[in-house]
């Protein structure tokens, strides 16, 4: 079975988290409302579910007046969830300001909001308070990622709702982005594979045996000639803008980011996904971002 990219055309459908709930999965994601978006205007968060990463479902929209924020808002900005004992946390940027967080039932809702007030304000720690990633770690821990530039990381309690510490800096070893050497980006991603952690911003990752860090960064993993030519964008690099997130789908792992190849305007994007192959040292080889990815059904070999 093939996946085609980008994977829902033309809907708006950016800044991509996959997380993976009793075999389905689901994409939590932000919505450009309009191809004629001459700035970023996104007024709710969206999820979608898929059986097999080829056919997408739209679950349900979370709109900002069924938050602490308020009707009116139009910048709903990047997102990620997770599962806890059979509740649902969806995290979301109050644009690049606030970090808040709705809870739930069922992964796609209804969906309440439990602190009437943001998780993260604004002040907590010298960065932007924004783009949340959560990693649940091997050991039971859960933690969150936020920021830009420079990328905060605090552990969770175990209501989900709240920080068991103050959140403290990610050190990151010569970093390097879109923007060039020294600079990251916004959208940190935290995941985890055979005890290496991975710490990523867009197509950018570093690597680390610490949740902690820190961490050695390591590069982009989408190069401009392993991009198919309908895929590269027509004003700007390969790099940019492509704020995904990484996902194990039957023992195969994926990356899926930010694609605005069809519209050329970074206001109104898509997603797109790829596989991604690890090396014996860890290292991720760079990925093909093609047309079609071919994807494996639950049990293929």
């Amino acid at each position: 079975m093939k996946a085609s990219n980008p994977i829902l055309p033309g809907m708006g459908v950016c800044d991509p988290h996959v997380r993976v709930f009793d075999g389905r999965a689901w994409l939590y994601a932000t919505h450009d409302c309009s191809p004629s978006n001459s700035g970023y205007a996104m007024d709710e968060w969206w999820a979608w579910s898929s059986d097999d990463l080829v056919h997408w479902k739209h679950e349900c929209s979370l709109s900002p007046a069924d938050t602490y924020i308020g009707p009116g808002f139009r910048s709903c900005w990047a997102t990620d969830a997770a599962e806890r004992d059979g509740r649902y946390f969806w995290y979301f940027s109050e644009g690049a300001r606030r970090t808040g967080v709705v809870t739930a039932e069922s992964p796609g809702g209804p969906w309440r909001d439990p602190l009437g007030r943001p998780l993260i304000d604004e002040g907590l720690a010298p960065t932007k308070a924004y783009d949340p990633g959560i990693l649940m770690d091997r050991d039971g821990f859960a933690y969150i990622v936020f920021g830009v530039w420079d990328y905060h990381i605090a552990r969770l309690r175990d209501d989900m709702i709240s920080l068991a510490e103050i959140p403290r800096r990610i050190e990151i070893v010569a970093p390097e982005g879109p923007y060039g050497p020294g600079r990251t980006d916004d959208k940190p991603c935290l995941h985890e594979r055979n005890g290496v952690y991975y710490l990523s911003w867009g197509c950018f990752y570093g690597m680390s045996d610490r949740v902690y860090g820190p961490y050695e960064c390591r590069g982009s993993i989408i190069r401009e000639d392993m991009v198919a030519p309908p895929l590269r964008y027509r004003r700007h690099p390969v790099t940019l803008d492509r704020h995904g997130s990484f996902f194990e789908w039957n023992g195969q792992w994926y990356f899926i980011c930010n694609d605005m190849s069809r519209s050329g305007s970074p206001y109104f994007r898509d997603s797109s996904l790829c596989r991604v192959c690890y090396r014996g040292d860890g290292d991720m080889e760079p990925v093909r971002l093609d047309v079609e990815v071919e994807v494996p059904g639950w049990g293929s070999p």
